[in-house]
């Protein structure tokens, strides 16, 4: 056998010194990146210097184009940034309003910041995945036909979605041409484009919003609007956030929109909404469509505002016109569009009164109108319609000329009521009545038929229980049909007109009350407490102007009063008649704890310019008979009245002296009606009285007592001293 050769001993590697396999991967990595760093470096250099922004804005105008029928016009420069990410950005872009339509373009943005990959930029596609709008102005605008500016539909002559989507041997379609509204002519070009995106975000800073509506006339316009949309592919939810100033007050929102195409396609989608700002914060939550007739609601609300006056004049349209009526509360179940909403389990409170119910409001005429049956805590008329003149006195005036006098907030309003501006002497005769507005613009806000339970119904210190009644209201003319009533322990019903369309406010009350306690209701209403009893009063009464005071001086109507088992309070005619009996004449004076009691009170009383003339006033007892006639100045809150009492029967005392059964007293009763003077009146009639008194005469200590009651001297001298006016 040969012998085996040795093999060769493996020497050892120097230390520090690399194989020549790790050498040839070290070159190959650094060679790589070499490769690398100069293709990214000839990229960017292409990219900076022939990048192909010019043909991905000209194929961003074509898909606009063709998609949308829409001119997409770049007026400045275009520009690329790569850093951070790649972005081209365009100056001053319109967006034109549909052929059709005319008019403001849809869209202008002072630039619009694109971000695009790196791979869109090199094969010219325009695959965007972010928008920065900056300082857009977004013009929404309906047209007379209902047409909308920003219907984003196919142009003419583009295959509808029904045919692109069927068979080749499927009939074309006849959606009708684009601009009518109709879902088939307007949504597949934008919703189909849904299909092609990836994640897309856009952002919107400093961007301004206007609302055109001319078949409503509604203007509304929006500033300041940040917004951040966030899509994550084309059937990803729909993610919003942003804020707006509106009407001079910032408010913040955020919210989902489930499917984005759907609403594109005019199918329901799901939107949760919330709003924040001073004004007010409202929620939604439900279901969304954007269909030919406008957005579509079927979901759930809820509202919050801290005043209501606050929040009416924000949405521009004032609900209270003085004081404040409170915090406001809505939770309700919506469902309806523009056209047509309605609040079902509706539950609401405005500042202490409560309110439930059902509404449908309908926004086809020229106001709103509003219909369906409410339940309320209490219903406060002054609350509504009342502005208390220290509020509206207190208000600082706006500049006039140098030397002209400020114009008084309260003249100013009379004068725009068609009454004349007040004086000081006009404001001291009418004391006692309120000054405060009587301000019926509200009635101007909406047209209405509603049916309205109330548990208590109001106006200043006036207070009914329960009260079933209707409201009619048509072009600032509202009547309220009380049909049925509970108030001072009886029943009502009638009718009270407000008529705000002419110039000087007008007001009409018809009304019937049955069993009421008189002196409570009088005391409310005009501050006159003398008449005890359970009454019943037909009232029919119009008046005209800008406050109570006015009113009452225009008053005309009249009053018809029937009373029973009752009182005339602060004066006793049975003792006075009594006193007589006697031989002595009692003082004539208003004092407390006096009462004249009847069985039976009724009379007439004929309302012309304030001042209500009765004639025929009749008071029964089964001892007095007492009747009356004069007039009261309901403006001046004075009276001028006669009463003639008289004992109707013989019942006199073991005392009496002189029998005057069937004797008449006149006594009169004038001055302001808080605090009249009472005198006897009619001296030659007292004097025939006693005359015929004494023809009767036959006790010689009876004649004495009549010569002790004239004083001894002659009778006419002696009553002109007895009975003057004190």
């Amino acid at each position: 056998m040969p012998p085996r050769a040795k093999p060769n001993p493996v020497r050892p590697r120097a230390p520090g010194r690399p194989s020549r396999r790790g050498n040839r991967w070290l070159a190959f990595a650094g060679y790589g990146g070499l490769v690398v760093g100069c293709l990214v470096l000839a990229a960017a250099t292409f990219l900076l210097i022939a990048a192909p922004v010019n043909l991905v804005r000209d194929r961003l105008i074509e898909q606009v184009r063709s998609r949308t029928g829409r001119d997409l016009m770049v007026a400045g420069p275009t520009s690329l940034a790569l850093l951070p990410r790649p972005a081209i950005t365009l100056a001053n872009v319109v967006l034109s309003a549909p052929p059709e339509m005319g008019g403001a373009p849809t869209l202008t943005v002072q630039t619009l910041e694109a971000q695009v990959g790196l791979l869109a930029l090199l094969t010219g596609q325009a695959g965007v995945e972010r928008v920065v709008l900056k300082q857009p102005a977004i013009e929404l605008h309906v047209d007379a036909a209902g047409r909308r500016s920003w219907d984003l539909g196919r142009p003419s002559g583009e295959p509808s979605a029904a045919t692109s989507r069927g068979s080749a041997t499927s009939a074309p379609s006849s959606a009708p041409e684009q601009g009518t509204g109709s879902s088939a002519s307007r949504a597949p070009g934008t919703a189909a484009a849904l299909d092609t995106l990836g994640p897309i975000f856009v952002r919107v800073v400093d961007g301004s919003i206007r609302y055109v509506d001319e078949r409503s006339g509604v203007r509304q316009e929006m500033e300041a609007l940040a917004l951040d949309l966030a899509l994550r592919d084309g059937a990803s939810p729909l993610e919003i956030k942003g804020s707006l100033d509106w009407r001079g007050e910032k408010v913040a929102f955020a919210g989902t929109l489930s499917d984005l195409r759907a609403v594109l396609e005019d199918q329901r989608a799901r939107l949760s909404l919330k709003l924040a700002g001073r004004p007010a914060e409202a929620s939604y939550d439900g279901a969304v469509a954007a269909g030919p007739q406008g957005l579509s609601v079927e979901g759930n609300m809820r509202l919050e505002a801290a005043s209501l006056q606050a929040f009416g004049a924000w949405l521009g349209r004032p609900v209270a016109t003085g004081r404040d009526a409170g915090a406001l509360s809505v939770t309700s179940s919506l469902a309806g569009g523009r056209d047509r909403l309605s609040l079902a389990n509706l539950n609401a409170t405005v500042g202490g009164t409560s309110i439930t119910g059902d509404l449908t409001i309908e926004n086809g005429a020229a106001r709103p109108h509003v219909a369906g049956a409410l339940r309320l805590s209490r219903l406060d008329l002054g609350g509504v319609l009342i502005q208390p003149a220290s509020s509206a006195r207190g208000r600082p005036a706006k500049a006039t000329p140098s030397g002209a006098r400020p114009a008084d907030p309260i003249d100013d309003i009379l004068r725009r009521n068609g009454a004349p501006a007040e004086t000081p002497q006009a404001r001291e005769r009418g004391a006692g009545w309120s000054d405060d507005l009587i301000d019926l613009t509200p009635l101007g806000l909406a047209d209405a038929d509603l049916d309205l339970l109330a548990d208590a119904l109001i106006y200043k210190d006036v207070k009914t229980g329960p009260t079933r009644l209707s409201l009619q209201l048509k072009n600032t003319i509202a009547r309220l049909s009380l049909e049925e009533m509970q108030l001072y322990g009886g029943r009502g019903r009638g009718l009270l007109t407000l008529d705000g369309s002419g110039q000087t406010p007008a007001t009409g009350v018809d009304l019937k009350l049955d069993g009421v306690s008189v002196q409570p209701l009088l005391k409310d209403a005009l501050g006159f407490e003398w008449l005890e009893g359970q009454g019943n009063l037909t009232i029919g009464l119009t008046g005209q102007g800008a406050s109570e005071r006015q009113i009452v001086e225009t008053l005309r109507g009249k009053v018809d009063l029937a009373t029973t088992r009752g009182a005339i309070d602060a004066i006793d005619v049975t003792k006075i008649l009594r006193g007589l009996e006697q031989g002595r004449l009692p003082t004539l004076r208003i004092a407390a704890g006096e009462k004249t009691s009847f069985s039976e009170l009724a009379g007439t009383f004929t309302i012309a310019n304030g001042i209500a003339d009765n004639q025929d006033l009749r008071l029964v007892s089964p001892n007095l008979r007492v009747a009356g006639a004069g007039s009261f100045n309901l403006s001046a809150r004075t009276l001028d009245y006669t009463v003639r009492p008289k004992i109707a029967l013989n019942t006199s005392t073991e005392r009496a002296v002189i029998n005057v059964s069937n004797v008449e007293i006149p006594v009169r009763i004038e001055g302001p009606w808080e605090k009249p003077n009472i005198t006897v009146a009619g001296q030659e009639q007292i004097l025939e009285t006693v005359k015929e008194i004494g023809k009767n005469l036959k006790s010689k200590d009876v004649e004495d007592a009549l010569k002790g009651l004239l004083g001894g001297g002659k009778p006419r001298d002696v009553l002109d001293k007895l009975f003057k006016k004190q």
